[in-house]
């Protein structure tokens, strides 16, 4: 059972890009907010790693989130859940994570 969540390089880069994209739109507080809403839904995965869909790509799975409209592929390496990138619904999907 994993016992912690581990952002990649390309997650807290997406994370980053989300949070410039949104504080001129938003304004920073709520484009912060967003971002830890991001987070906060992740939990669940330390006590359901199995919790998203299925993935294309082996060993990874797909944390849906409605609010943002976000995706997040992760897989579970050893006692962590790695999250690969934060991405959104409509955007398209990078052959590799």
């Amino acid at each position: 059972m994993p016992n912690k969540i581990v952002l990649t390089d390309p997650a807290q880069a997406d994370l980053e890009d989300i949070f410039t994209y949104y504080a001129p739109l938003i304004g920073e507080r709520k484009a912060h907010d967003l971002i830890l809403s991001l987070l906060s839904q992740l939990d669940p995965l330390l006590a359901q790693p199995g919790l998203g869909r299925p993935s294309q790509s082996p060993g990874v799975r797909e944390l849906v989130f409605l609010q943002p409209p976000y995706v997040a592929p992760y897989r579970v390496v050893g006692n962590a859940v790695q999250v690969l990138r934060f991405l959104h619904q409509r955007q398209e999907r990078p052959e590799y994570w």
